[in-house]
Order: structure tokens, then sequence, then C-alpha cells
């Protein structure tokens, strides 16, 4: 119980720091605006239909890769100062051991990523609350803008599928979607974690050509089936059979592996990094 409570006070810690970290307050922000700048035509299309639409925008929201790309890019702002380190820190990193403490961070990545699209779900709701009911089903609205081309009509910033609405329910949609992007974010901040302790700003780097990559596979589908970060939407999922898609449950085993890898590297790499030259730069 005492280790188990330690855990969680090093993670706290982190996030108490946060009200204090411009990138965070800059990143929510950004994320605000996108969401509104995306979503805005909505309403409009809810005043011409005489129908209102259901809560359901977020499994569609960044679909398109140049959505996912402005989504995304904000986050690995969120971590681009990892391994987190400044003399508070290191204090605790003193006080705790280097294996305690990296597994901490790791763990405050988990929970932050978790938020973060969190975050975007609600939002994607409260921007838009003039123009939603509340209701189990897709609803009119987002079926007929999957099955029309009236959101290009209206200039909406999001295209809903009609794969993902005629094979998922909304709950597991919109369940799937957080689970899949809260695990992309996952990957991409061990990612920034491990090379940021290798080359300073280099795992911010290499977290922003994955991105692009995942841009750049949307394009050419068979580099789908090496990019984790396209699989946090379901247009780049299995949904039929020979699609060419990843399947769920290589998606699953891809994901598994290399959080596992990262893992274990970060915490071998940790024991060898000099967290004195981090405080000197």
């Amino acid at each position: 119980m005492k280790w188990f409570k330690s855990i969680i006070s090093i993670v706290l810690q982190n996030f108490r720091k946060l009200k204090y970290d411009y990138r965070i307050w800059v990143a929510l922000i950004i994320v605000l605006i996108i969401i509104h700048s995306l979503t805005k035509r909505l309403s409009d299309i809810c005043i011409y239909t005489g129908v209102k639409s259901s809560p359901w925008i977020f499994p569609f929201l960044y679909m398109q890769y140049y959505n996912k790309m402005l989504f995304f890019f904000p986050l690995i702002l969120i971590f681009s100062n990892a391994p987190f380190i400044d003399k508070n820190q290191l204090y605790v990193l003193i006080r705790s051991g280097r294996n305690k403490w990296c597994f901490c961070q790791m763990l405050y990545i988990i929970v932050a990523s978790a938020l973060y699209f969190a975050f975007i779900m609600a939002f994607s709701i409260v921007l838009n609350l003039d123009c939603i009911e509340f209701t189990g089903e897709w609803g009119k609205i987002l079926n007929t803008l999957a099955n029309t081309t009236m959101g290009t009509k209206f200039q909406l910033g999001f295209s809903p599928e009609k794969d993902v609405i005629n094979m998922f329910s909304p709950v597991s949609a919109m369940w799937f979607t957080f689970l899949h992007s809260w695990i992309s974010g996952i990957v991409l901040g061990f990612v920034v974690f491990l090379f940021n302790m290798k080359i300073k700003g280099g795992g911010t780097f290499l977290a922003s050509i994955m991105l692009v990559f995942s841009a750049v596979a949307a394009k050419q589908t068979s580099l789908v089936m090496i990019s984790p970060i396209s699989w946090s939407t379901l247009n780049y999922i299995q949904l039929k059979y020979n699609d060419g898609l990843p399947s769920y449950g290589y998606i699953t085993a891809f994901y598994t592996i290399m959080l596992f890898v990262l893992f274990v590297i970060i915490m071998y790499s940790t024991k060898r990094y000099n967290f004195d030259r981090e405080l000197k730069m």
C-alpha cells in the first residue's frame, strides 16, 4: 500500500505542475478552436433540416488525415518536455529511485493521454449543445451526412463514415475511437520520452514524423499496416473482409508488442541516463 501511495503521489505531482505549464494551456486552447472550427456548420445543417443532431460526433472528428494531425500535434506539444525533469523532479528521483520514478513518468503519460482524448470527446458535445439532442441512436443528421454530400455543401469540417455507422453502435464507436486514440497517444508519449533522453528534442521530432507518416499512409493503404497512429480512427481498421486494412487482432498485437518494447527500453535507458545533463541544458 505504501508503494502504491508513493506512485500516486509522484504522478499527481506532475499534474499539479500543469497549471503553471503554458504548453498545456496553449494545447487545450488550440484543441477547442479546432473542434469549434470543424463543427460550427453543424448548427446550420440542423437549422436547415429542422432536425437536431445526436451527440456522437467524436468518432468522425479526425478521420481525415489532416484533422488527425491537427488533434495529435497538441498532444505531442504536451509531452515535448519529457522526461519531465526539473530540480524538484531530480529530488523526487533521488528519493524514489530510478525505476519507480521512470514507471511514474510513463504512468503520467498514460493518464494524460486518456484525459486529453476525454477532453476532446467531451467538448465535441459541449461546444455543440445548441444543436444536439441526446439519443442512443446515430440519428437522422449523422446518417444523412454519411450517405449524402450535405456536409460538403455546408462546408462541415468532418465527415461521418457510412461503414462505421452501419457496423458500430454509437457507444461502441465512441469507445473504440477513444481507446485507439488513447493508445496512439501513449505510443507518441513513450517515443518522445525515450528519444528525448537520447537527443534533446529528438523524441518530439520523431513523434512528429510518425504523425506525418500517418498522413502519407492515408494515401497509400499498404503503409497503414505499419502506421499505428492511423489506427486511432475506425476508418483505418478492417471493417470488411479483404479491404486491405489491418485487422483488430493485428492492431492489438502490434500495439501490445510496441508498448512493451518501448516500456523495457525506457526502463533500461533511464538507468543509464545522466539527469544532471538535463538540468544544465
